[in-house]
């Protein structure tokens, strides 16, 4: 029984799990703990996220994760030959009517200082070479798709469609390398912690958990580029507000350098919600999810036009001075 292992191993008794978490949880005081399976993680990963940890309860978030040190000194643990890691958060209520914004901005800041350096769970300078990849994985599935005719409406609709955000992600590479050659970072353009995909949800739920395992090292663009776009296309015709004041927000801790603008741009133009749509459908075939996809498909091909008002105007809704930074436009939008 794992009630057996996580006292043999912490002196913690198991009062209470926690249903509903992406992780094995439970309750003990006032302390609610997370199981984490280890598999095949490298050492080093785990050191850098436990290092990650570490820097920002330091820095005084009091919502990050820690890591627990078991009985023998290491946060490795043993449960029937499956090795985890324990961590631990302290159970804090988290008002709902906070600015994310704010949140996630100082959030940043507090990660850009890690001293620690961050390889295995880097990201930095690897969006060019995972999008070109992205991409020509793409193109080779259409292709098949093309010389094989559509059986589907969902593949009629990607035959249809994929050559406009084929042409949309090339763009957005495009930027993202003359950003790199023109652009001039500066201080706060440094690496830091960021998620696979920041959203509305990321710190929502029962309690906020920050976990260390959620995170990779990246630049901050990545995680409000994830959020605008998930907010614009759960909101398309009334997305202005939120995004606005989001971007305020946020610039209210961490103004914006013109490199990081161009990175945030560069991260929208690349059609990332199309992309993983076609995954989804071909790499996770589910039957259930199936019809789901295809509407999904359909609404971005329907307002694709959208898209490219927001992309035109996103400058100016986000705060952002582009006319100060010489900012590139796009000059078909």
């Amino acid at each position: 029984m794992i009630e057996d292992v996580i006292y043999s191993n912490y002196n913690i008794t198991v009062e209470k799990e926690e249903a509903g978490s992406r992780f094995p949880s439970f309750y003990s005081g006032n302390v609610i703990y997370s199981i984490i399976p280890l598999e095949e993680l490298e050492p080093e990963e785990l050191e850098e996220r436990q290092k990650m940890s570490e820097h920002l309860l330091q820095q005084g978030d009091r919502y990050v994760s820690g890591f627990v040190a078991s009985n023998h000194g290491s946060y490795i643990s043993d449960a029937d030959g499956a090795m985890f890691v324990l961590l631990a958060n302290p159970v804090l209520d988290e008002p709902r009517s906070y600015r994310l914004g704010r949140k996630l901005a100082k959030f940043h800041h507090r990660a850009r200082t890690i001293s620690y350096p961050i390889k295995k769970c880097s990201r930095i300078g690897n969006w060019r070479q995972l999008w070109e990849q992205r991409i020509d994985q793409l193109e080779r599935m259409w292709n098949e798709k093309l010389m094989a005719h559509p059986h589907t409406k969902f593949e009629q609709l990607f035959i249809e469609t994929f050559p406009y955000y084929m042409s949309l992600g090339e763009t957005a590479i495009q930027y993202l390398v003359d950003t790199e050659i023109d652009g001039n970072p500066e201080e706060s353009d440094g690496g830091t912690v960021c998620y696979e995909r920041f959203s509305e949800a990321t710190w929502s739920g029962k309690y906020c958990i920050k976990n260390p395992f959620d995170w990779i090292f990246d630049h901050a663009s990545r995680d409000a580029g994830e959020w605008i776009r998930e907010h614009y296309n759960g909101n398309v015709h009334t997305h202005q507000p939120g995004i606005s004041q989001f971007m305020q927000d946020y610039q209210s801790v961490q103004r914006l350098s013109g490199f990081s603008s161009r990175l945030l741009y560069a991260r929208l133009i690349f059609p990332l919600h199309y992309y993983e749509t076609i995954e989804e459908y071909y790499l996770k075939p589910s039957e259930s999810r199936s019809i789901v996809l295809e509407e999904k498909l359909q609404f971005y091909a329907e307002s694709s036009g959208y898209y490219e008002e927001f992309l035109s105007g996103f400058y100016e809704l986000a705060h952002i001075p582009a006319r100060h930074y010489k900012l590139p436009e796009l000059g078909w939008l």
